[in-house]
């Protein structure tokens, strides 16, 4: 009989976006993988780590198109290394998920209809949902369908000068992987402001904010799209088929 580990499939991840976000992945992937299939067992996955630099300055110029271009080669290379799925490590980098994974041609675990899918499964009967993501994220269609239209919440975000100010800190100290104190203490007053205007649970809908989840308690459920993310993508690696 063959053991379950021979069965599993091989996931291919687009990281670097930014790195501090693909090491927490690894990390999240090969715990739930353990937890799964217990023993000695760790996750099968190739990592295709681009470098965020010229993203980033392509999508503040809204050059989308390129931007889309970089994430397609990356899935085929993936594809072509032997991966079985993909999964892109940002929840920013899912404005694209329709386009990489028909590039792949191959499935793709998409974070935010997971998390929608997740969140809704847990708290049927949550309405309001705060949500902390980059400006990127917000102003792009996917998290709207899949929230709104999809899982049926109500969006609460950040009003504009305050979005400026949470992109001001993901960008900075955050995506270097510094998780300072003003920063946590400001991530936590955001949180606050979101459950004051009605907010039942609130969504880090970002891979930079998932260090902070832990340190966060704003009286209501906090969702990590990180880990809820993590776990779909072990879902699919290890479910027989």
């Amino acid at each position: 009989m063959a053991s379950r580990s021979s069965t599993m499939v091989t996931a291919g991840l687009i990281g670097g976006l930014a790195w501090p976000s693909t090491l927490l992945y690894y990390r999240l992937l090969n715990e739930h993988v353990q937890a799964t299939l217990g023993g000695l067992h760790s996750a099968r996955c190739l990592i295709n780590s681009l470098d965020f630099a010229p993203l980033y300055a392509e999508m503040a110029a809204g050059e989308q198109v390129s931007v889309t271009r970089r994430l397609e080669d990356a899935a085929r290379e993936l594809r072509d290394g032997g991966a079985g799925l993909v999964a892109i490590l940002s929840n920013t980098g899912h404005f694209a998920a329709d386009e990489v994974a028909a590039a792949a041609g191959l499935p793709l675990v998409h974070l935010v209809s997971e998390t929608a899918a997740s969140i809704r499964a847990a708290h049927p009967g949550m309405r309001r949902l705060g949500l902390l993501a980059t400006s990127f994220s917000v102003q792009a269609p996917f998290f709207g369908r899949w929230l709104t239209e999809q899982a049926g919440f109500e969006l609460l975000l950040p009003e504009a000068d305050r979005q400026r100010d949470l992109d001001a800190i993901i960008f900075g100290p955050l995506v270097h992987g510094e998780s300072t104190p003003e920063a946590t203490a400001a991530i936590a007053e955001f949180c606050a402001s979101l459950r004051d205007q009605g907010a039942e649970g609130l969504l880090l809908g970002c891979t930079e904010l998932s260090p902070l989840a832990a340190q966060l308690d704003p009286g209501i459920p906090v969702f990590d799209s990180t880990d809820l993310h993590a776990r779909a993508i072990v879902r699919a690696m290890t479910t027989p088929r």
